[in-house]
């Protein structure tokens, strides 16, 4: 399905391909300043697949580039690369107590080596 949303003077589109992935679109702007990026994600073997590149008037652009899959026993992990840095995460999620954990890694564009780790639970 097609869709256009126009507000502020932006213009967003996106086109989805059942079980396949999707492209998408979006422009906005005035007399002072423009943006525009385009996002594509595509299923791959049980994987999600996304890249994303982004400008604007002033000379800013980026790109960025992700990875993510649902394993089995309610797990996932994900890795993502960008201007920024790289890095990824590997969460689970305990049906019985409902606590997400997950532990990530990440290395940011000075080359700072940073580790996380969170712990969810629902109310």
């Amino acid at each position: 399905m097609k869709r256009q949303k126009y507000s502020n003077g932006g213009l967003h589109v996106k086109k989805d391909w059942a079980g396949i992935g999707s492209i998408e679109g979006s422009a906005q702007g005035n007399q002072n300043y423009t943006s525009g990026s385009v996002t594509a994600v595509k299923q791959i073997g049980g994987a999600t697949v996304s890249a994303n590149m982004f400008k604007d008037s002033k000379g800013n652009t980026g790109s960025s580039y992700s990875l993510g899959k649902q394993l089995p026993k309610n797990k996932s992990i994900n890795a993502y690369s960008n201007k920024g840095g790289f890095g990824g995460s590997v969460s689970k999620t305990f049906k019985k107590t409902g606590i997400n954990l997950k532990v990530g890694v990440n290395k940011d564009a000075s080359g700072q080596l940073r580790a996380s780790m969170s712990l969810q639970k629902s109310l």
